[in-house]
């Protein structure tokens, strides 16, 4: 573990760990040596599409931008993920197979990272850790589940203005026609509710 990493981002893993199982310091210390540190710049993949994931990133700040392209080369935003939590493609890395999505960081930040091989390490040692893995794979279910039912349900405006409340200094900063491919709309119709929005 790199001992220059800030306390910033160890209490935001901590109190993130929290949510999810009773705090144990011991522990803690247990999850946190099989961590590494590194600093991502703007743009940067963590996962680039057809390679396996084999990590699993910690965000104490900052966001993610998924995206792929289709048949005719054409780039969809999947979807978004704000800090604080733990991202990856979870259908890459759990079945070690190539992503077909590509992780882009949407700005700088500090990020901890486990390697599959270590997490799964840790899951054979620690029963805390096995389930708080269990817990996070619950999470992600229900907010991809959430995430398909508002694209069925809720009009791209909804969305919008859904984004603007929960993450108003994210959404600001992501230019137009990433947002746009995410509600899946044309910049012009988003240019438009953003018009509609500030009045």
């Amino acid at each position: 573990m790199n001992k220059l990493i800030s306390e910033n981002i160890l209490e935001s893993l901590r109190e993130f760990v929290s949510r999810f199982i009773q705090r144990d310091e011991q522990l803690f210390d247990t999850l946190i040596s099989n961590f590494e540190y590194r600093t991502v710049a703007r743009k940067e993949l963590l996962l680039e599409a057809g390679k396996t994931a084999n990590k699993i990133f910690f965000l104490s700040d900052g966001f993610v931008r998924f995206f792929h392209y289709k048949k005719d080369g054409t780039e969809v935003t999947s979807d978004f993920y704000f800090a604080p939590g733990f991202i990856t493609s979870f259908t890459s890395f759990i079945e070690q197979k190539p992503s077909i999505v590509n992780i882009q960081a949407m700005v700088k930040m500090d990020v901890l990272f486990i390697k599959y091989s270590d997490l799964m390490a840790l899951y054979d040692k620690e029963h805390k850790v096995e389930r708080l893995g269990r817990l996070l794979a619950e999470q992600v279910f229900i907010t991809s589940e959430k995430h398909l039912l508002s694209f069925l349900n809720e009009s791209p405006q909804d969305r919008y203005l859904w984004l603007m409340k929960e993450y108003p200094e994210y959404i600001k900063n992501i230019p137009l026609h990433y947002l746009a491919s995410y509600l899946g709309i044309t910049a012009e119709s988003l240019s438009r509710i953003r018009n509609r929005s500030v009045k």
